[in-house]
């Protein structure tokens, strides 16, 4: 017994150290991670590309949150060295501090970039993960490579794919930008001349759905990307907007003035099935769903100002959120479920970023003191980060942020401004 017993405990050092490490974000222990990831070397011509893919990697680690990115003009070890794990000298890299060590070699395979991505443990001192990406640009190399790293630390999948809608507004009308979720490599989907508010995407990616004032009146309508073609979703009554597709693509909520009333209401996919959800006579708008579908929470004035309230998705159980703020607005659920994110103006008419617990009604503040409009939040498809809306560098521009508010990045600046951002799904 006592042999086994100094067998196992011999043993269990090196099993401890051979044990996968993994960032648990949501921990009250929670520190980021320190990375090491010296530039990228490159074959033949593509050095220009492989510094871009360089750069856009850090800069999509560094978002996050997670990761503590080291000085290169820090590191110890030989710019030479190898990939092979047998050639790296990990004392020298762990003198830096580091904990992980990524190593990206770039070639051409046919009309495509290539990247050789290693991921090593430095205190076990053995590879962790190697991948062989392709992708047509130094951009989309960089963002797969940087989700690729997320999801081995996180067991998440990274957002990097992922793109954000916005309007933009340009003479005698409105524009959709679709941008990445760094707020860099915009590009226009539709134009039209008029109001464009409020986007929302499907939960598979393939359209996106906006209130519109082409007919004279505003409608919700939806944009297919892989045409560009246009159809009406919604028009009813007076006025129609506002909408949102529940997780499963089935139902989409909208609010609707019929008779000088505005209320919430929910109807299949396929514009069939319509249901009144609200019939107060104050004004309920602004649906969002609940992840699991199950609930939706809206905007209510029923109390005498803007409110946000919570009620199952048939319309039943319907009651107040929140008591805080004297005008609260455009709420937007976590895919977490924890949170729901929305925008608040203060006694100063200022006008801030919240968070809620639709459970316990406890709020939290992501802004204050950040200019004098930050508003419109959507949530990235983890629920680990926020896009709003900000005028604190002059022009309204996209802000990337934690819940916690503790890092926020302006990540546009676009020269006409941007508003209503709606983060999109997960590529399928």
């Amino acid at each position: 017994m006592r042999r086994l017993l100094a067998l196992l405990l011999a043993v269990l050092p090196a099993a401890a150290l051979a044990q996968r490490q993994y960032i648990d974000v949501g921990s009250p222990d929670f520190r980021p991670l320190a990375l090491a990831m010296p530039p990228y070397p490159a074959a033949g011509d593509l050095q220009v590309q492989a510094n871009e893919t360089w750069l856009v990697v850090r800069d999509d680690l560094s978002l996050t949150g997670i990761f503590e990115l080291l000085d290169p003009r820090s590191f110890l070890a030989d710019p030479r060295e190898g990939t092979a794990a047998a050639s790296i000298r990990f004392r020298r890299w762990a003198d830096v501090g580091a904990e992980g060590l990524v190593k990206v070699q770039l070639r051409r395979d046919g009309t495509l970039l290539a990247a050789e991505l290693h991921l090593y443990d430095v205190r076990g001192a053995r590879e962790v993960l190697y991948r062989v990406l392709r992708e047509r640009s130094p951009r989309a190399l960089a963002h797969q490579i940087a989700n690729d790293l997320v999801q081995y630390y996180t067991r998440e999948p990274g957002i990097f794919r992922t793109r954000i809608a916005a309007i933009r507004k340009v003479q005698g009308g409105r524009e959709i930008v679709l941008l990445d979720a760094d707020g860099k490599d915009p590009e226009v989907v539709y134009r039209e001349a008029g109001i464009l508010l409020l986007p929302s995407w499907r939960p598979d990616g393939g359209e996106i759905l906006f209130t519109s004032y082409r007919t004279g009146k505003p409608e919700v309508w939806a944009l297919r990307l892989s045409d560009r073609s246009l159809r009406p979703v919604a028009s009813l009554g007076d006025l129609s907007s506002g909408a949102a597709v529940s997780p499963d693509g089935r139902r989409i909520a909208f609010a609707a003035s019929v008779d000088g009333n505005s209320d919430v209401y929910v109807m299949d996919a396929e514009g069939g099935d319509l249901r009144q959800l609200t019939s107060d006579p104050a004004t309920d708008s602004q649906p969002t769903w609940s992840p699991d579908g199950r609930r939706i929470a809206f905007v209510s004035a029923r109390s005498g100002a803007p409110h946000l309230y919570l009620m199952n998705a048939d319309g039943s159980d319907q009651r107040r959120l929140t008591f805080q703020g004297n005008y609260n607005q455009t709420p937007r659920w976590s895919p977490r479920g924890d949170l729901i994110a929305f925008t608040a103006r203060d006694e100063r008419k200022v006008f801030d970023v919240f968070v809620v617990s639709p459970e316990t009604g406890k709020i939290s503040r992501v802004t204050q003191d950040q200019g004098r409009t930050n508003e419109e939040p959507s949530w990235a498809a983890n629920g680990r980060l926020l896009v709003f809306t900000s005028d604190r560098t002059g022009r309204s521009q996209l802000v990337v942020s934690n819940p916690g508010g503790d890092r926020q990045r302006v990540v546009t600046s676009d020269p006409t401004g941007l508003e209503g951002p709606a983060w999109g799904p997960l590529p399928r």
